[in-house]
Formats: structure tokens, C-alpha cells, sequence
């Protein structure tokens, strides 16, 4: 699993976690993504290589820019989750 992807998935759980969003799925929504999608991204020992399931680019900047999360974070950059 990629960083990002793992950032994402700690993000996402964060979020829920802090009362910001009820469920997981609002930030699924957000990006166009339907569960079946991030469960492939969230366990992705459990499918074949062949069918790798990533965050992609735009995934990550819908999401972002919807909950103010600083991108840089998601890719390890930098240590600060939310944007000032």
C-alpha cells in the first residue's frame, strides 16, 4: 500500500474518530468512491496484483480541498494534517 493511500485511510478515520463526519462514507462521497472501492484500497492483500486500487490525484484533491486537509500531509511531506 502506497503512504498516500495509508494517509488517506488514517485521515478518513480521524475524521470520523473526531465527530467531524458521522460516517466514512460522507468522505467516500466526496470522491466519488463507493465502499467496495476503498475496501480493495484498504486491504489490498486480499485481491490480485494485477487489480491495484490507489487514491488517485484527483481523489485526493476533492477530498482535501473538502475538508481543508493539507495534501502535503497525505504524501508525507509534512506533519500537519489540517491546513492553518
Amino acid at each position: 500500500m502506497f503512504l498516500s493511500d495509508k494517509n488517506m485511510i488514517k485521515v478518513i478515520d480521524h475524521l470520523k474518530d473526531s465527530g467531524i463526519i458521522k460516517f466514512k462514507t460522507e468522505a467516500y462521497e466526496v470522491m466519488n468512491l463507493d465502499t467496495v472501492r476503498v475496501y480493495k484500497i484498504r486491504f489490498p492483500e486480499k485481491f490480485s496484483r494485477k487489480q491495484a486500487n490507489h487514491f488517485s490525484a484527483e481523489d485526493i484533491r476533492l477530498f482535501c480541498q473538502y475538508f481543508n486537509i493539507n495534501a502535503n500531509y497525505i504524501y508525507g511531506i509534512e506533519t500537519n494534517m489540517f491546513l492553518k
